[in-house]
This record gives C-alpha cells, structure tokens and sequence, in this order.
C-alpha cells in the first residue's frame, strides 16, 4: 500500500483547505478547449452521442470503500446468484454471501486495519536463517543482505520521522496557549498574530509556526482545529511506529487462513464497506473517479458502470496471495476492468501472481496499474505486481500508469510518480484529484493512485460503447491514440530536465476523444 501511503503525507495539511467543490474536475477538461491537459471527456461523449452503451463492471482491488456514499451506492454489483446473509455459498464460487465482493483481509472476528511492511515479513522469514550464519554467496544469502540493510535503514528513518512529527504535533499545544496569553485571544487569527512584537525567540518561532498552520484554515482556528490538521499524520505515524516495521505484529491471524496454501479460497469475509486505518479512504476515492456520479454532477470518467469492491489492501503492504486471489476472484465473476492502486518493493510469492495476471488476460480482462508515488524509475527498481506473466513477458492487457499535474508545462509529469520508458506505458491526471470520500465527502487527493483510475475509467468508457474490444485491445488502442508530449520536463524525484518522451513507452498521456475515435475506427474496419 506504500503508493498512496507516502504521498498522503505530502498532501497532509493540503486538503484541510478545499471545500467540496464538484466543478473542479480539471481531469475531464481538453487541452485545446481549456487550455488543460485532461483527458478531453466532454470531446469523447459528444463523438459518441446518440449511440448505445453497455453497463462494465470494473472491480476495484483497494483497501475500503464507503459503499453507501451517494457517488457509489447506485452502481454496487449485486451477486445475483448469492442470497444475502444466509450464511451459504448458493452459488458455490468458494465465498460465502459475497453480494458486492469480497473481503480478503478479514475473518469471522473483524478485518485486518493494520499489516507489516512486505519487508518486514521477509526480514522476520530470514532472519533466523542467516542472521548468525557465516558468509556465503548464495542467491538467497545475498537477497538476506539487501532485506537485512533495508529494513535496518528503512526503520531506523521512520523512528526518526515519528519523532518528529509528534514533536511538532506536541508544540501546536504549548505554542497555541503561549501565543494566546501574549496577545489576550482565546482565538488566534492571522490578523492578531501579525501584531505580535516579541524579542523572545520562543515567542517568535510560535507566531511564525502557528501563523502557517493557520494559513490552512484560512487564517483563523482554535487549537481543536489545528490539531485537526494532523489528524492523518498521527493515523500514519502511529502505523509506522507499532506496526510497519514490526516484526512481531502478526494481523494474519485475524483472517484464520493457512497463510502459506496460496490457493485457498473461501478464506475473508463479505465485509467489503469497512473504512478504518491509514488509508480506508482510498478505495472509496479511487471508485469515484472512475464512475462516481453524486446529485449534482458526474465525477467519474464513466458512469455506465457497476462496482466489484474487493478488499485486499491494509494499512501496510497487501499480501501476494491475497492480490493473485482478488484477481482470479473478479474475473471468475466476470469483471471487465481491474483497478490496482498499490504496489510494493517485494514479492515473495511473485509466481502466484503471475498466474492470476496471465488468467485474467487469458479471459480478455483490462488490468490497471499504478506505477508508484517515490519518483524513481520503474525500469530501474522494480515495483509489485508488475503485470508480468513470465521472466520475460509481460501481459498483453496490464497498463502500467504515471502521474501527471494539470500544468502543460515543464511539471507536467507529478513531481512524486514514478517512470520507465521500459515499464510505465502512459501517464494520466493524478494530482489534486476531486473524488469521493468517506462520509459522504468530496475531496482532492494525488498520486499514480488517482491516474490508474482516470484510465480504468476510460478503459470502461471504451468497452461501454464497443464491448466486443479485449483487453490486449484495449490497451492498444489507449497506447495508439495518446496525446504525444514534446517538451522538456522536469523528471520525476530530481531536478533534471529530460523530453516527456523518455519518461514513458508511449511518451503520452491517455485521451479519451482520440481513444474512442480510434476504437470506433477499428470496430468500422473489422466489420467491413
């Protein structure tokens, strides 16, 4: 889950500030008509007026969702063949009451919230092992090494980041009170702060500090509201110190499974709508953008579709077999489109993974990708699952997908996604993202999180209105009808400046007008 979990950090006190406003969706927009480099939607729906369309079921693997939120509830897939709480399996598919999806990170007592690091897991698995043995250069020991070095480091920093954050979190408190008897205000605003003339350091490093924690909030708080602020920081940070790194937290046992016999099925629960720990929000946003529809406008890229939720993503990195059972599950019940908003460094079970992915593109299946939030290269470090069916070959229908802001400019790509010109295929809208969240919110978010579902959702627009399309299709037609870019850009995690082109395989950003134009072509050929 480190995708969504290391840029919601970022954004941290960013989207205190936004209201719910439904009208900025700049990732619909066309670059020739708005003068923004959106996915030119409103083009794609006028191209396609008049014609039919059929519902896609699109089956979200993620962590939870509010399946009742009003951009959601009208498109819930309903298992029509499982009866509702009787505690049977009437359909006999392994999965007890599965009416909207399933839950693979739960049990009968409850669902997992918090989960180690995958390399976490594998420091604790060879550890025994080889922490005491003598040298040696075998693959596995070597493998041990660079576990053992980046587990060290890696806990290490976040201790330390821990340390800090509750260290400012703590000062809010003393800073807010010590600036409200020096200037006489059980209230603080800007305005107020401005008047404070101190020769005091302390003073003047709590009017400087509390001066831009008030700058999210408009320029007037009291102290419950800038705590409010840090609100995600300590559901993150609190993960990070009693469960990331972690060795002996062990969550799986919640889930009762035989952990090990990756082909187990009927292991979870139904409870597909729970919401908690760092990060529950994340299904229910990443599902909007693909085909929310709230009362006064339509969010999502397209709204023929219905929801498959499948929750196989905690607080902390889902497991191998938990993702290669999420996917086998929906395109046993037959899915169209995959969303997969997460990744992660390890991949212990890889081959079980492989074997889902090659099953899903066997059946015609679109399978979306996140390409990651740490502004590295993906040709460079691999990242999991990476849509690979063997050593060598990759899956005809997997698209791999960057993050790019609204700015057509030298930012255009998102400063935190990662690239490869070998490994991610296109790029797509993914920061400040206005989608749904819990509680029948609205709110932006970024990341490679929010782009794979801008194309998801334009992978489901297409096989809405040419459902005859397979995904090795679908994915041909995405990468053909991209909007080339030819500038120079920053790249990603640096401040180098490389072509757009290098950044990925298309050297583009996913367009729907140029899509749908180009599926319409090529079904027009085929019948002729």
């Amino acid at each position: 889950m480190k995708y969504f979990l290391s840029l919601a950090l970022s954004v941290l006190l960013l989207t205190a500030g936004y209201t719910q406003d439904l009208q900025n969706l700049w990732h619909h927009a066309d670059l020739a008509a708005d003068s923004i480099p959106g996915v030119s939607l409103k083009q794609a729906y006028d191209y396609l007026q008049g014609r039919p369309s059929k519902k896609v079921l699109v089956a979200i693997i993620d962590s939870g969702y509010e399946i009742d939120h009003e951009a959601l509830k009208n498109k819930l897939w309903v298992n029509e063949d499982e009866v509702a709480g009787n505690g049977i399996d009437d359909d006999k598919n392994g999965y007890v009451d599965d009416i909207n999806g399933w839950n693979f990170i739960g049990g009968k007592d409850g669902n997992i919230t918090n989960e180690t690091l995958e390399l976490t897991r594998e420091y604790k698995r060879l550890k025994p092992k080889y922490a005491k043995a003598p040298a040696s250069s075998s693959p596995e020991y070597k493998y041990w090494k660079k576990v053992e070095e980046q587990f060290l480091a890696d806990s290490a920093d976040a201790a330390n980041g821990a340390a800090r954050f509750f260290e400012r979190y703590n000062s809010v408190t003393y800073y807010y009170s010590l600036l409200s008897g020096y200037a006489r205000e059980d209230t603080l605003t800007v305005e107020v702060l401005n008047t404070v003339n101190s020769s005091d350091s302390v003073v003047n490093v709590a009017d400087e500090y509390i001066t831009r924690l008030l700058g999210y909030l408009g320029g007037k708080g009291t102290l419950e509201d800038l705590k409010s602020l840090f609100a995600g920081g300590l559901d993150y940070y609190d993960y990070q110190a009693n469960y990331a790194y972690n060795p002996n937290w062990n969550a799986r046992a919640l889930v009762g499974d035989k952990v090990n016999l990756l082909e187990e099925k009927g292991y979870g629960n139904n409870q597909v709508w729970d919401t908690n720990g760092y990060g529950g929000s994340h299904g229910t946003h990443v599902s909007g953008i693909v085909g929310g529809q709230s009362a006064t406008a339509t969010i999502g890229i397209t709204p023929n579709v219905e929801f498959m939720f499948i929750r196989a993503v905690p607080s902390g990195d889902e497991r191998d077999k938990d993702v290669a059972n999420a996917i086998m599950y929906a395109v046993d019940n037959g899915a169209r489109v995959i969303n997969m908003s997460f990744g992660k460094d390890y991949s212990p079970d890889q081959e079980f993974v492989r074997k889902a992915v090659k099953y899903a593109d066997s059946k015609g299946v679109v399978m979306v990708h996140a390409a990651g939030n740490d502004g590295k290269n993906n040709d460079e470090k691999l990242s999991y699952p990476d849509g690979s069916v063997s050593a060598k070959k990759k899956a005809a229908g997997w698209i791999e997908v960057g993050a790019m802001s609204k700015n057509y400019n030298e930012k255009l790509p998102a400063g935190f996604s990662n690239y490869g010109k070998k490994s991610v295929d296109l790029f797509a809208p993914g920061v400040q993202i206005m989608s749904s969240m819990p509680d029948g919110q609205y709110e932006p978010s970024s990341g490679t999180s929010m782009a794979a579902p801008v194309v998801a959702g334009v992978s489901a627009l297409l096989l809405s209105y040419f459902p005859d399309l397979t995904g090795a299709e679908v994915k041909e037609i995405l990468m053909q009808s991209v909007k080339k870019v030819n500038m120079e850009v920053i790249k990603p995690g640096s401040d180098e400046r490389v072509n757009f082109s290098e950044l990925s395989k298309t050297g583009g950003v996913v367009n729907a007008f140029e899509a749908v134009k180009l599926a319409d072509k090529r079904v027009k050929l085929t019948k002729k």
